[in-house]
């Protein structure tokens, strides 16, 4: 199967938009009676459209772009790779799609969006879980109440359970055109039943006189806002042009400068907040990291034993990560909220308040009894089970401590994700783990420093592994 990303400036984005709509063609294939309406096929007379953007170009396979179906398997396993029969069962089924890919997150869905809402043939969208009802980030709960609850004027996602109840970087009006033009198709718990989902993608692309029933397929959740039958068939493209949604508009180019560090506390980079970290540390990385290709084979530009330091962190948050999504996340970090719905190896709530105790109680005790100590080191690391764990912990250590009459917060991460940028140098608004980790950390710090009846001071990060993903575009 050929894999094919193309990513592209907004200047370029406009001329391909001009250029296509004469290539693009609208013509009739049938006549669909459930709806009384013609069955129309947009048919691209241009090799390389629609366009298609793409993180990681490994995950996704793209097929004809005549089909109606799109699948997205959602990511379930804990190794960095699904079964060897899953992974053959991708590219089986992906000869009937106009895209077959891999899901985890709902950051994710700005590239599953952007591709669908560029080809308006695809009008059922299929999700299916393997082993299990729903992945840790929930993205199946938040597809599903998408679907049938919207979202609110922020972009949230009504009444939805998931750690980011949004779709990052999608406007409002891409959801609701998502939502009208394809029909949200959910199989759940599969085991390894192939022939059953093979019949079911089919039945998908079948005209409407040999459409099939829904009750056929016990297991399937079907959710339209057109289709009211609960009768599974192609009934054509429901648009006549595609929607474009640009998702390098916002990237940023960034500078990395040199500045003059407090050799005390910080050897590397220097910055006064998170929005600022941000945008130094991934020019920094761009400028001087070394290219590897990683495990899921994503292309890494990574920087080994990288020290940040923060004076200020929460003075300013990056452009791109709703305040919603990152009070969430620290919510879940400080006190353990939604902790039972994820079904992830560990979380760092777990890890840092109740594997081992409470450690950030005991660590405020001993500081009362004696502010100069370097004793308070706060681990997150199993030597007896996490070096054989394929979903250990990236955070690994917290060291606290009190100088010049201020709490100093200095971290160890194993691996961290910092963000993802294109090959130009353009840093991806709204992605890595590098901002929601640091906003929580911070919170934490400022919760021991009021604790202790003292001002919050520095944030030093350490990153063994401090790596940028690469949007490769071609």
């Amino acid at each position: 199967m050929e894999i094919m990303y193309l990513n592209f400036t907004s200047d370029s984005f406009k001329n391909n938009l001009i250029l296509n709509r004469k290539l693009m063609k609208v013509i009739k294939i049938d006549t669909d009676p459930f709806l009384n309406k013609d069955v129309k096929k947009v048919r691209f007379e241009s090799d390389d459209f629609p366009k298609v953007q793409l993180f990681n170009s490994n995950d996704v396979a793209c097929g004809n772009p005549s089909s109606n179906v799109a699948i997205a398997f959602a990511y379930t396993w804990e190794d960095d790779m699904p079964p060897e029969e899953v992974m053959d069962f991708f590219q089986k089924i992906s000869v009937y799609t106009s895209m077959t890919g891999y899901w985890r997150t709902t950051n994710g869905g700005k590239y599953v969006f952007a591709n669908l809402l560029a080809n308006p043939n695809v009008n059922k969208l299929l999700v299916l879980v393997f082993g299990k009802r729903d992945n840790g980030h929930l993205l199946v709960d938040s597809l599903k109440n998408l679907w049938e609850n919207g979202v609110n004027e922020r972009g949230i996602i009504n009444n939805c359970k998931a750690p980011n109840p949004k779709f990052e970087q999608v406007p409002n009006d891409a959801l609701e055109r998502v939502t009208q033009q394809s029909d949200l198709l959910i199989v759940r718990d599969i085991n390894n039943e192939f022939e059953e989902i093979e019949k079911l993608v089919k039945s998908l692309i079948q005209e409407p006189k040999n459409a099939i029933d829904v009750a056929d397929f016990p297991k399937l959740e079907f959710i339209s806002k057109l289709i009211k039958n609960n009768k599974l068939y192609d009934d054509g493209a429901r648009f006549e042009e595609p929607y474009y949604l640009d998702l390098i508009a916002s990237a940023k180019n960034v500078r990395y400068e040199e500045k003059s560090l407090n050799e005390s506390i910080g050897r590397s980079i220097q910055c006064q907040n998170l929005a600022d970290a941000f945008e130094q540390v991934a020019a920094f990385v761009f400028q001087n990291g070394s290219s590897i290709i990683d495990q899921r084979k994503i292309i890494n530009l990574e920087c080994r034993s990288l020290t940040v330091t923060i004076m200020n962190p929460l003075d300013k948050i990056p452009e791109g990560f709703s305040k919603e999504y990152l009070d969430k996340y620290c919510d879940e970090f400080m006190n353990g909220k939604g902790e039972k719905l994820n079904d992830f190896a560990y979380t760092y709530h777990d890890r840092i308040f109740k594997r081992w105790g409470n450690q950030i109680e005991r660590a405020i005790e001993k500081i009362k009894e004696d502010n100069s100590t370097r004793r308070m080191l706060i681990s997150l690391w199993s030597p007896e089970e996490d070096i054989y764990n394929s979903s250990a912990p990236c955070l690994d250590f917290i060291w606290i401590v009190i100088r010049n009459k201020t709490l100093e917060m200095h971290v160890v991460f194993r691996s961290h994700h910092l963000g993802t940028i294109t090959e130009e140098g353009k840093l991806m608004t709204g992605e890595g783990a590098f901002v929601p980790n640091l906003f929580a950390l911070s919170t934490l710090q400022n919760y021991i420093a009021e604790k202790l009846s003292i001002k919050s001071g520095p944030f030093v990060l350490t990153d063994f592994s401090g790596h940028l993903y690469v949007n490769k575009s071609s």
